[in-house]
């Protein structure tokens, strides 16, 4: 996927808002004519932001988007660039209050500091600081989650740039997903803790069906289960699409406001397991590379050690004339939800030459490798055949 579709297009004004502070200069009403105004340069915007100065005195935007004036009181700049606060405070002063002579106006405003959601960002993908040796069949019983507080400003406050401020797209630990929760108003908080005193009934106690995944929804691509209140809003954004797939997201919903939290949760489930005469196991599957039911059963029958291990001194199956001719029929036994299923049967022949018959290996498959019926007869027959009594007989 296009990750420039995880970021906003850039705005080429800052428009002012609540929560804005503007630095303002009127000559003889905030600051003296005969004297230059004051400039500072803040040292408190964003990191690696170009440093832009201010002018004037600090004036801060109310909640309802007033700002306050001598002299005029309360002048509304909710939705105006600083252009336009600009020429609205000259008019106020010169036109409605004659306050300055019209030409003798000396009007500066700026920025000081922009409005900034406060959004939360929770990985499960910061275990390893360094690159480092871990074994194919070796999985984490413990991890700790890391957590950043960021205060992102107008046009910056996206997805991308959260992830970007916390150390980049996910790692090859972590789901190809991304989760974004909607800060829930205020106004509907009182409701938010009644539907939660609703999750702490005993097991057994009918729960609102909004309030949690129905067990019959799909397992094999969800997180697990997770509480969602009544009113709040999770959006799943997936960072590999199927060619021709509408994406699951609306573009508004990589905008991050007040109170979001972004949540990258890890692969635990990402796993298939083998049995029958396969070694019994249970394998993780790559993240960014589809695995087929072949490439699985080499997998799972070659040295899962990884190359820095010696090899294995014998082989996965049993030798002998017996068995010579190997088991090529193979179940992938696939969970549809919480109570369905299905068996794929493929056959090992085929797929060596057919690759429509090389299943894909989906998280929580299970493989069962078997021996067909006329593959049974062919290797009991070979158990009667003394081959060293007819090498010995040439």
């Amino acid at each position: 996927m296009d990750f420039r579709l995880l970021a906003t297009p850039p705005t080429p004004v800052h428009t002012v808002d609540t929560g804005d502070t503007l630095g303002i200069y009127i000559a003889d009403i905030l600051g003296e004519r005969e004297s230059l105004p004051s400039v500072d340069y803040p040292n408190f915007r964003l990191k690696n932001a170009p440093i832009t100065p201010f002018v004037g005195q600090p004036i801060s935007v109310e909640p309802d988007g007033t700002i306050h004036l001598p002299m005029v009181g309360a002048v509304l700049v909710r939705g105006l660039n600083l252009a336009q606060v600009r020429d609205l405070l000259i008019h106020k002063y010169s036109i409605e209050k004659q306050l300055i002579r019209p030409g003798r106006d000396s009007v500066t405003v700026s920025l000081i500091s922009a409005r900034a959601a406060k959004v939360y960002v929770v990985r499960q993908d910061t275990r390893y600081n360094l690159p480092g040796l871990q074994q194919a069949n070796q999985f984490e019983t413990s991890r700790r989650w890391a957590g950043t507080t960021l205060y992102l400003e107008p046009g910056e406050s996206h997805v991308l740039n959260a992830l970007m401020k916390t150390g980049g797209l996910p790692g090859i630990d972590a789901r190809n997903e991304i989760w974004v929760m909607k800060g829930v108003p205020s106004d509907q908080s009182d409701q938010m803790l009644t539907d939660l005193d609703r999750f702490t009934q005993l097991p057994g106690d009918n729960l609102p069906p909004e309030a949690i995944y129905h067990v019959e929804e799909e397992l094999t691509h969800e997180p697990p289960f997770m509480l969602t209140l009544q009113h709040s809003n999770f959006i799943r954004i997936p960072l590999e699409v199927p060619l021709g797939q509408e994406l699951p997201f609306k573009p508004d919903d990589v905008n991050l406001q007040d109170g979001d939290i972004v949540f990258l949760p890890r692969r635990d489930g990402d796993v298939y397991l083998t049995g029958g005469l396969l070694p019994p196991g249970r394998y993780p599957l790559n993240r960014d590379r589809d695995l087929d039911v072949v490439e699985a059963i080499a997998a799972a029958t070659g040295n899962n050690l990884g190359p820095v291990y010696a090899p294995r001194s014998t082989g996965q199956f049993r030798s002998g004339p017996g068995n010579i001719i190997p088991a090529t029929d193979v179940i992938i036994v696939r969970r549809l939800n919480y109570k369905h299923q299905m068996k794929i049967y493929v056959d090992l022949r085929k797929a060596m030459d057919d690759p429509s018959e090389r299943v894909l290996i989906a998280p929580g498959d299970l493989l069962i490798l078997n021996y067909k019926p006329w593959e049974i007869i062919s290797n009991v027959m070979l158990n009667f055949v003394n081959f060293s009594y007819g090498l010995e007989t040439l």
